[in-house]
């Protein structure tokens, strides 16, 4: 599957603090990227297979707490509310209860940072937490979904070591949809705001203005699987 990334090309990055934020809207996650992210909907992935890496998206996954990893299950197998069908992603791989434990990922590539990811809990009736963590292993930002169904998302202008999904409340077994990530190391995201302000920074920072204004300074670049 070919994943389009839009890549803002030749932007002047000012230093900013770091900063992060959470999100459970996915058009402001997105907007909060500078749409530079990967998406993977795992519908041309094969169901029952493992998932080790998504190159597209600049992941790779950790071992669930067996050993095993997450894997393609179809939503006919899952249950859920679908969001983009026929497969989703499932932390187990027999429909077994409480599943395998909470889906772990780091960057895909040795000296990239997690920036931004986000995904779409299907579970309907399982509530997930995303934790972004630093290299130490400090928790740098944390998002609750939707009970059931919704978008969350985190975004961190400096980068996390690793992100977690795991579970606030149902019964452990956590199928997740639409993933998406801003992994690679070609923009440094300024300070990022708060949901109800991500707007406002756009608009106020001239940086981020100008390359948005400036076709010449924008390239589509098509990324595939290996």
């Amino acid at each position: 599957m070919r994943i389009p990334i839009f890549i803002a090309a030749s932007l002047s990055i000012v230093p900013t603090p770091a900063s992060a934020a959470a999100f459970v809207d996915e058009a402001a996650w997105r907007a909060a990227v500078f749409d530079v992210y990967g998406l993977e909907i795992f519908d041309a992935l094969p169901a029952g297979s493992d998932v080790n890496t998504l190159p597209a998206l600049g992941i790779r996954f950790l071992p669930l707490n067996d050993g095993t990893q997450p894997t393609v299950q179809a939503y006919a197998n899952t249950g859920g509310v679908v969001k983009s069908g026929p497969n989703n992603l499932l932390n187990d791989r027999d429909f077994s209860l409480p599943a395998r434990g909470p889906i772990n990922v780091v960057p895909l590539n040795l000296g990239d940072s997690i920036f931004g990811l986000g995904m779409w809990n299907v579970g309907g009736d399982d509530q997930l937490r995303l934790t972004f963590y630093d290299s130490s292993g400090g928790i740098i930002e944390q998002v609750t979904s939707a009970p059931s169904f919704g978008f969350f998302g985190i975004v961190n202008s400096m980068g996390a070591a690793r992100a977690e999904v795991d579970f606030v409340g149902g019964n452990g077994y956590a199928p997740t949809d639409d993933w998406q990530a801003a992994a690679r190391r070609v923009i440094v995201p300024g300070a990022v705001p708060e949901p109800s302000t991500w707007a406002m920074m756009l608009l106020g920072f001239g940086f981020v203005g100008g390359g948005m204004r400036s076709a010449k300074r924008r390239q589509k670049v098509t990324v595939s699987y290996a």
